[in-house]
């Protein structure tokens, strides 16, 4: 463990005894294990990584990848079966909804005793009482009993015993899904006030706004194995990738293993184009074909998830089955809602292909800054007819062959990028009065 690393996690390991009934268990110790009557499985394989004092690490991957087995093994609450875990610094955890709570006991009985299993003393307890009551703002409810609580306040409790404890190390296993609007904004508050001060976060999120906004490196788990540890944008975009994979293979009722998802760097980025197309809805009559599409930012790296803002190129190759005149190839984004948000065409920039062969492929770009609102998107693409034939024939139209989910702290459906100036007037009349007020403020 390097002098600056708080948190060494070096070949950890987990596996369960799965059995198929109570006896086999049962069989299992009787015999001393001659007799083998349980399958095994491995939540988590060969998992190692340092964190450094003062950084913020967020764990993300889809259910069931290992991430809360990790937390726990991280926080001493679980033994791994190999590898080991070195820690150089006081650890509070909030493992899950009222880990450590006693639900007979109040709320104030339950602060002390978790501070109490924190090391804190009685009177050092006492002194941090006032500072989780108000980060808590759970009122009277705090001298009730545990149980009447709601997952609310269950979550408000315990994230501000965890942050009021003031650790080197801060671990959180998907707390603040919990809370309502305005307790997740203090809870991001908090947790970027322990930044300033050089404190070590590691959280489990399914928020990717709040692993890019607080996150400097994020470390994606899929089938119990380390896929990816690397700057938020890269592993976010692999995870979308996962989750997309998982979704198509459901519709297509064919549900993929863990390890059977690829998710490779060097796969994920380049199949995007020759990867067989999926979409939700396709049409035409077969005049031409979408052969290929992607979606890639300005490095021409393949993404799914993005700020708002950002410089994105949509590709697509197709291939014309017969002989036409003047195709036109567009795309559209939609919002989750079926909206509408923007489209364009070749038409409409003025683009003329004359005459296309049989057997011919075209490629086209679209180039656009994605001054979208905070959301998750569709893009479908198609070639058509011009819109002088009076028919209006569609050659191919694909619905849903691109995703893009757009972050930002952006209400509505597109960000207008809006520029703010302000004028405050002079006001002679006050002037004397205005600076006699400020120099009062200022001594």
């Amino acid at each position: 463990m390097t002098d600056e690393s708080l948190l060494r996690v070096e070949g950890i390991s987990k596996r369960y005894r799965i059995y198929a009934r109570p006896s086999d268990r049962l069989i299992e110790l009787a015999t001393a294990g001659r007799v083998r009557r349980h399958r095994e499985f491995t939540a988590l394989q060969d998992i190692s990584f340092e964190l450094q004092a003062g950084t913020t690490t967020g764990i993300i991957g889809p259910n069931g990848c290992g991430k809360s087995t990790l937390l726990q093994i991280i926080a001493g609450t679980l033994e791994p079966t190999t590898g080991s875990v070195r820690r150089a610094g006081h650890i509070s955890a909030l493992l899950e909804l009222g880990a450590g709570f006693n639900p007979e006991f109040t709320g104030i009985e339950n602060v002390f005793m978790n501070g109490a299993l924190m090391g804190f003393s009685k009177h050092e307890t006492k002194e941090r009482l006032p500072e989780i009551e108000r980060f808590a703002e759970i009122g009277s409810f705090i001298s009730q009993p545990v149980k009447t609580y709601s997952s609310g306040m269950y979550v408000r409790l315990a994230f501000a015993i965890a942050v009021c404890a003031d650790p080197q190390i801060l671990i959180i296993d998907e707390a603040l899904a919990v809370g309502d609007a305005v307790f997740q904004h203090r809870c991001l508050r908090r947790i970027k006030e322990m930044q300033e001060r050089g404190a070590t976060v590691l959280f489990v999120s399914h928020d990717p706004a709040a692993v890019r906004a607080l996150c400097s490196r994020a470390i994606l788990l899929n089938g119990g194995r380390m896929i990816a540890d690397s700057a938020p944008p890269d592993a976010l975009n692999r995870y979308q990738k996962i989750i997309m994979e998982r979704e198509e293979a459901y519709d297509a009722g064919d549900a993929p293993t863990p390890e059977t998802t690829d998710a490779t760097p060097q796969n994920f980025a380049a199949r995007v184009e020759d990867a067989p197309l999926r979409y939700t809805y396709r049409h035409g009559d077969g005049t031409a074909e979408v052969i290929a599409a992607g979606l890639f930012d300005e490095t021409n790296r393949a993404v799914e998830v993005v700020e708002t803002g950002a410089p994105l190129v949509v590709r697509m190759r197709v291939r014309f089955h017969r002989e036409t005149i003047e195709p036109v190839f567009g795309f559209l984004i939609r919002n989750r809602h079926g909206v509408h948000i923007y489209g364009l065409n070749t038409e409409q920039r003025d683009l003329s292909f004359g005459f296309v062969e049989q057997n011919e492929v075209i490629a086209v770009e679209f180039k656009f800054d994605a001054w979208l609102g905070a959301d998750f998107h569709s893009i479908s693409l198609a070639v058509h007819s011009s819109s002088t034939r009076a028919d209006g024939i569609s050659y191919d139209w694909l619905d849903g062959v691109l995703f893009l989910r757009v972050l930002g702290a952006v209400e509505g459906v597109a960000n207008l990028h809006a520029r703010v100036t302000v004028s405050r007037p002079p006001m002679p009349k006050a002037a004397s009065e205005k600076d006699n007020r400020l120099a009062h403020m200022q001594s």
